[in-house]
């Protein structure tokens, strides 16, 4: 077996990022997520974001309906267009959630 030949400080990019250096420019998003408020939402839904490789830049959960048994997630991130296009449609598959909005607009 031969060594691999790998300049050392030869790439600035991690090994999860897979995105090619043409591609569209990350934007910072402010996502809204309403969900039921039940024990292990909130795990499942930064679990989402963490099997994927993206990042958080801030997050806030507040119940919103006492009555309803509700809570608004707001979860601020990074990404082109299209990760906050996937992003947006993998949280509105979930179960526990009922809204995703984007407030970034």
């Amino acid at each position: 077996m031969s060594a691999l030949n790998i300049k050392k400080g030869s790439t600035s990019h991690s090994a999860y990022d897979l995105r090619s250096a043409l591609s569209e420019v990350e934007e910072s998003h402010t996502l809204a997520v309403i969900v039921e408020n039940e024990p292990g939402v909130l795990a499942r839904v930064i679990g989402l974001f963490s099997g994927r490789g993206y990042n958080i830049d801030s997050l806030t959960v507040a119940e919103v309906d006492h009555t309803g048994h509700r809570s608004r997630i707001t979860i601020v991130t990074r990404g082109t267009p299209a990760v906050i296009d996937q992003i947006e449609a993998q949280l509105s598959r979930m179960v526990p959630v009922h809204a995703v909005q984007d407030l970034t607009a």
